[in-house]
């Protein structure tokens, strides 16, 4: 079945009029580029510009968004990837600044980022992965500060690598050129000279409200040209960067994302973008983002549902939630944030397992339960088979009244239609109390070891691992 259901959420006229007054937002209000390189652009191709200011004729936006892919498929030795029509691709969380450890926060070590990493690998939910930045860089040369990130993901990564580049400490000048160094790294790794072929893809955040500042612009410049499709997500926050309810969050945001897909394809026409969206609410008293809250899978629902609109891919969702702790509100808030995204299809799901705390806080017990509730979502998406074979009418003749269809072992057809969970106890009581009274953090506490554990490194060739290795650290040029 694995169809998108967000009707009842989000009605034709909620999408008509997030499209029609976004338009009129870039007509009359206009987004700030703060990048003489996408400015330049604009005014060439005839967009009206005061100062740093650019107003966009929907006259010039429609026949732009008509040249957009449906879908499309990532290159990679990993394995390819086609992201759309659904394709519910799920990918960890990113840059954890503190981990939850039994009780007390801590602040993320490198052996964390290590450790998360080997889980990931090891994940049979996951389909998307990277290294995330190491929190202690000391001793690295420019080089490897910049590409250690790329070198280590490629060497080690078990799943095709996601979002790659580092150049958050470079310079203006210098950022265009090493995002194209990074980009050549990849292709010179998977040996694809195809420029036609897409090996990597990027995340741009805009500058809630209406704004694009220079930095991701050069990176956005840099993917562009190299032909390499782009993420626009907005992180907007009701009363702070954004106005006061959900759909006027979302008017903004999707001028902000149309704003950014034009710029792409002046840049390349036909250039595959993906429609993003983490906006959520906000918590007026902390300051923080709310993702575990109903407006937050209200504008999951309305992001797929104008990512359909444009006939593009959707990123949104994921497993976040703001507890502090792997308890009860953990669960019911990426519960509820899983099973939305699923259920919308969302085709690139970042942050799916082990976020928590407002996206600042990973739990390695998180992270485990939450693939349970990644398997539990894609299992209610599939829906009920109602081919001839699953009606069972000769078995039912067969048994008749009164029978028994325990026979023998357990059918296949009964392990195929029915999830059988993980990690959760299904056991009876007093079995579980006789067995030691386990709890579900327990078993995945131990599931957690089992995994860092049974981490094995990817094969790859003696001469990628030459390419390789003037960015690795030396820490870790022979194994992590």
């Amino acid at each position: 079945m694995n169809t998108k259901k967000y009707s009842h959420y989000v009605s034709q006229e909620t999408v008509e009029k997030i499209h029609e007054n976004s338009l009129i937002l870039l007509e009359e209000v206009g987004v700030l580029f703060e990048n003489e390189r996408a400015l330049a652009l604009f005014r060439q191709n005839g967009f009206r510009i005061e100062g740093e200011k650019v107003f966009f004729d929907r006259k010039k936006i429609e026949p732009l968004l008509r040249q957009l892919p449906e879908s499309f498929e990532l290159t990679s030795s990993k394995g390819n990837l086609r992201i759309g029509d659904a394709s519910r691709i799920t990918m960890p969380g990113g840059g954890p600044v503190y981990i939850s450890d039994q009780g007390r926060v801590r602040k993320t070590t490198n052996e964390d980022i290590i450790n998360i990493f080997k889980i990931c690998c090891t994940s049979n939910e996951l389909k998307y992965n990277r290294l995330e930045y190491l929190p202690d860089t000391k001793g690295l040369d420019k080089k490897q500060l910049i590409h250690y990130h790329t070198a280590m993901s490629l060497k080690y990564s078990t799943l095709t690598s996601f979002m790659l580049v580092n150049t958050f400490n470079l310079g203006k000048n210098e950022i265009y050129q090493h995002t194209l160094d990074d980009i050549e790294i990849i292709r010179r790794y998977e040996g694809i000279t195809d420029k036609t072929k897409y090996i990597n893809t990027f995340c741009v955040n805009s500058l809630s409200p209406l704004c694009y500042d220079h930095d991701p612009l050069e990176r956005v410049f840099a993917y562009a040209e190299s032909n390499q499709p782009l993420w626009f997500s907005p992180c907007a926050m009701p009363v702070l960067t954004a106005p006061y309810s959900v759909i006027s969050t979302m008017i903004l945001a999707n001028a902000e994302i149309l704003a950014g897909i034009v710029l792409a394809q002046l840049i390349q026409p036909g250039l595959p973008c993906i429609y993003g969206n983490t906006s959520t609410g906000t918590n007026l008293k902390t300051l923080l983002l709310t993702f575990g809250a109903p407006e937050t899978m209200l504008m999951i629902y309305a992001s797929n549902a104008m990512a359909d609109y444009y006939n593009i891919p959707c990123r949104t969702g994921g497993g976040q939630a703001d507890a502090k702790d792997v308890d009860y509100q953990a669960g019911l808030e990426s519960m509820f944030m899983i099973q939305s995204t699923m259920e919308a299809g969302t085709d690139l799901i970042f942050h799916a397992t082990g976020m928590m705390g407002s996206m600042n806080l990973f739990s390695y017990e998180k992270f485990i339960l939450d693939e349970e509730a990644v398997a539990f979502a894609r299992r209610m998406v599939d829906g009920i088979d109602c081919s001839d074979e699953k009606l069972c009418m000769d078995i039912l003749h067969e048994t008749g009244p009164r029978g028994s269809f325990l026979k023998g072992r357990t059918p296949k057809m009964y392990r195929e239609e029915f999830y059988m969970a993980k990690y959760l106890n299904k056991e009876d009581v007093s079995t579980w109390q006789n067995e030691g009274s386990v709890s579900v953090l327990e078993t995945a506490r131990k599931e957690v070891k089992h995994r860092i554990s049974a981490y094995e490194a990817p094969g790859i060739t003696e001469e990628q691992n030459k390419l390789l290795m003037p960015y690795l650290p030396p820490q870790y040029r022979d194994s992590i």
